[in-house]
């Protein structure tokens, strides 16, 4: 008995024991008086709320939690705020459990350890996280604020732009229709200049209010039938399918899934689109449309027999404003595949393309599979 009084003496942890029946310790050894800076057998005989801190439990409540768990684990382990003789504060980390002791019956043995400057570093590692987050919502709000001026802009810019721009269009072509037998070759093809240049700027303009009206819309996902879908696109796109002669072939039957029908038809609008310009000279476009399910998504290709893409050039491809061939060959405006790669987001995919110069392209999007 005595080696064991020793070892508990000794240890480095505080110990005490509380004896259940009222409360009140009936020993602690050198290490808890040192932490809770008590002189020798000065705790004994105190009840135990004399080392109990206020804290937003009642000691009362305190208790109960402690008793609970000794009746149903035998123990009881978790962080507890005491106080010291000279009413400082500070955290420790006590495992508690039950025995029978020989002179005061029923008993609690209780081991502390100081955590103090384990709960100041949490504390400060806290208050550091909870500044950074308030920067990144700061941050996030002001760039969103700084996103919605800006889409508001390009709005308004392109919306108060196309009544000027049909007026120059206007008047170009009724300069050709009714003087164009009185202008010399150089000044017609300054005419036609002008209508050229204005119907690109007039595409430019329907791109950039496409572009806009997707990053501001709201969304809710539907169930949609993926072959009704894609028929109602290629029969909007029936016109330049004929006149150049494209051959879209469409692998059914497609899934559902969850998407946007509008949004939907904005990124396979474009896409096929895409298919049937960018083929070389004298070659019919030939397209192949088919889905392939993955798990919880189903990615849609869109695959041709076109000009082709290098490698690295995958990924700058989707950002606005992006070419890799002169209008003067392909027609467009470089924001076709920003409108797929934001469609995507929208709809809570993702968007990538397998190609290579002369080889074609297989451009796919992910959607939400229908779960049955």
């Amino acid at each position: 008995m005595l080696l064991h009084t020793e070892i508990v003496e000794n240890m480095a942890e505080g110990a005490y024991l509380i004896r259940t029946s009222d409360g009140v310790i009936v020993y602690a050894n050198k290490t808890f008086e040192r932490m809770f800076g008590y002189d020798p057998g000065e705790l004994v005989n105190k009840h135990v709320s004399i080392v109990n801190a206020p804290s937003e439990k009642s000691p009362e409540e305190i208790a109960n939690d402690i008793i609970q768990s000794l009746k149903e684990k035998g123990t009881w382990s978790g962080e507890v705020r005491n106080i010291k003789k000279d009413g400082t504060p500070f955290w420790c980390h006590a495992n508690v459990s039950t025995f029978d002791h020989h002179d005061f019956g029923e008993v609690w043995v209780s081991v502390h350890q100081d955590i103090g400057k384990r709960k100041k570093v949490e504390e400060e590692l806290k208050k550091h996280r909870d500044h950074l987050e308030e920067l990144v919502e700061e941050r996030t709000r002001k760039l969103e604020e700084v996103n919605t001026e800006l889409e508001s802009f390009a709005y308004s810019v392109s919306h108060d732009l196309r009544a000027p721009l049909s007026a120059m269009q206007g008047f170009s072509q009724a300069l050709l229709e009714d003087y164009g037998d009185r202008l010399d070759a150089e000044e017609k093809e300054y005419a036609q200049r002008i209508v050229f240049s204005a119907q690109r700027m007039e595409t430019l303009i329907q791109d950039l209010l496409g572009y806009s009206r997707l990053s501001r819309s709201e969304i809710k996902l539907k169930p949609v039938n993926l072959d009704s879908a894609v028929e109602g696109i290629l029969t909007q796109l029936d016109v330049e399918i004929r006149e150049k002669d494209a051959h879209i072939s469409v692998e059914k039957p497609l899934p559902e899934v969850l998407s946007h029908s509008t949004t939907l038809e904005q990124v396979m609008g474009n896409l096929i689109t895409n298919a049937i310009r960018f083929v070389p000279p004298e070659v019919k476009p030939n397209i192949n449309i088919w889905a392939e399910e993955r798990d919880e998504v189903v990615r849609l290709w869109v695959e041709d027999k076109g000009i082709g893409i290098s490698p690295e050039h995958h990924e700058r491809i989707f950002n606005i404003f992006e070419r890799l061939q002169g209008v003067e060959s392909y027609p467009g405006t470089g924001i076709g595949l920003a409108i797929v790669k934001k469609g995507a987001e929208k709809l809570g995919g993702k968007v990538g393309v397998k190609s290579a110069p002369g080889k074609g392209s297989r451009f796919w999007i992910e959607l939400t599979k229908m779960i049955s």
